[in-house]
C-alpha cells in the first residue's frame, strides 16, 4: 500500500505543526514507512518557512500558496501528487493533529481492504471527549452514541478531515474536492458523497488526538461568522437536503440563543437573514 500525506498550513511554521512533527518524527525512525509515503506539506500562510534539515531524508514536497485559497485547494494538489506516485490512498491533515506510530502501522498495513472502503478513519480525542467520528444523521453529533470501531455501510457517518484516509479511486470518481467549500464543510460533504456514492467508512481502533477548533462568538468576527454560516447553508440546502427542515428548526433556535446571549447583534440579525431568504424544504 502506497499512501500520500498532504498537510495544510496557515501562519504555522512546520517545526511547530503537531502534524508536521509528529509525522515526520515516525517515518524518519522507520525506513519501511517511508518506502510507503510521501508527503506534501502546503503552506497557506502570508510567509514561506523553512523545512527542518532532516526533512531531507523524506520524500517530500513543500508548496507556498500566499493566496490562502483554503484546504480544498491544497487537498487538490495532494491529489494531483498523488496521482503523479499511484497512491492508493491520499491521507488529509492539518497543523494540529498528532499522529501515532501505531495510526501510520495500521493505516500503511491495510493491504486487506474491500475496495468499497471510500474512508479509513481513526478515533480522533479532544480534551477527554471524542469529536470523531459522528453520527451524521443529527445536527448535535456530539450529543449522542459515537460509531463503533468496524465497517459502516448503513448508518452514515462523518469524520474531521484531518486523520482521515481517503480512497484515491473514489476520489477520482467525484473529480477531487469540491471547491464550494474551500474550509468549512468540506468534511461533510466529503463523507456525505462517500456514502452517496455506495462506499463505505472503517473505523480503526486506534486513537489520535487534535485541537478542534471551536467557534466561539466572543471571539469570532462578523465576517468568520457568514462564512461558516454559508458554507453551513449551502450543505443542507444543496447536497444533504434529507435533513434541511431539522436545519431551519436549529437555525431557529441559533438565532434565539444569539439574541438572548451573544454581544454582537450583527451575528443575530445575519442568521434572521438567512433564515428569511431560505428556500425549499
Amino acid at each position: 500500500m502506497y499512501i500520500t500525506a498532504v498537510v495544510v498550513l496557515y501562519k504555522e511554521s512546520i517545526t511547530s505543526s503537531k502534524s508536521c512533527s509528529s509525522l515526520g518524527e515516525i517515518l524518519l525512525n522507520n525506513d519501511d514507512y517511508r518506502k510507503q509515503m510521501n508527503i506534501v506539506i502546503y503552506d497557506n500562510s502570508p510567509d514561506p518557512h523553512e523545512l527542518p534539515a532532516n526533512f531531507s531524508k523524506l520524500d517530500i514536497e513543500y508548496v507556498h500558496d500566499p493566496r490562502n485559497l483554503g484546504i480544498s485547494t491544497a487537498y487538490n494538489y495532494g491529489l494531483k501528487v498523488a496521482n503523479e506516485y499511484k497512491s492508493e490512498w491520499l491521507l488529509l491533515l492539518d497543523h494540529d493533529t498528532k499522529l501515532t506510530k501505531n495510526f501510520i502501522d495500521k493505516i500503511l498495513n491495510s493491504d486487506n481492504l474491500n475496495a468499497n472502503i471510500g474512508a479509513i478513519v481513526p478515533v480522533v480525542g479532544c480534551n477527554n471527549d471524542i469529536i470523531s467520528p459522528v453520527f451524521s444523521n443529527t445536527l448535535q453529533p456530539l450529543k449522542v452514541e459515537r460509531p463503533s470501531i468496524g465497517i459502516h455501510k448503513e448508518e452514515p457517518i462523518m469524520a474531521i478531515n484531518s486523520g482521515s484516509l481517503i480512497n484515491l479511486s473514489f476520489l477520482k470518481e467525484i473529480n477531487g474536492f469540491n471547491n464550494e467549500f474551500p474550509l468549512d464543510y468540506l468534511d461533510h460533504w466529503l463523507f456525505y458523497m462517500i456514502f452517496d456514492r455506495g462506499y463505505c467508512v472503517q473505523v480503526i481502533h486506534e486513537k489520535i488526538e487534535h485541537d478542534l477548533s471551536v467557534m466561539d462568538y466572543s471571539k469570532v468576527s462578523l465576517e468568520r461568522y457568514k462564512i461558516i454560516a454559508n458554507a453551513e447553508r449551502n450543505f443542507y440546502q444543496k447536497y444533504k437536503t434529507s435533513m434541511f427542515n431539522s436545519y431551519k428548526k436549529q437555525l431557529i433556535k441559533r438565532l434565539l440563543k444569539q439574541i438572548l446571549l451573544v454581544k454582537n447583534k450583527k451575528i443575530a440579525l445575519y442568521t434572521l437573514r438567512m433564515l428569511l431568504s431560505l428556500k425549499g424544504g
